[in-house]
């Protein structure tokens, strides 16, 4: 693979949210984007090691949300 230039992206807290909540809302799921506006929400980088070494970006959203259930 050629590698012409690099590029890095810098999105702030507010522009992540907003890139999520219109994804959420792009996959249907207008109720998650919804709880999302109304509250405010903590975003962090974890790692955890099961035999191997894993990355995992972790959003926690306060409040209460009671999922719909379809049967």
């Amino acid at each position: 693979m050629k590698v012409t230039s690099l590029k890095t992206v810098y999105l702030t807290e507010e522009e992540l949210k907003a890139a999520i909540i219109a994804y959420l809302n792009s996959r249907g799921r207008q109720d998650l984007a919804r709880h999302l506006i109304e509250h405010e929400c903590e975003m962090v980088w974890s790692q955890r090691v099961f035999g191997k070494k894993e990355q995992e970006f972790i959003i926690g959203m306060d409040g209460e949300f009671e999922e719909n259930k379809k049967c």
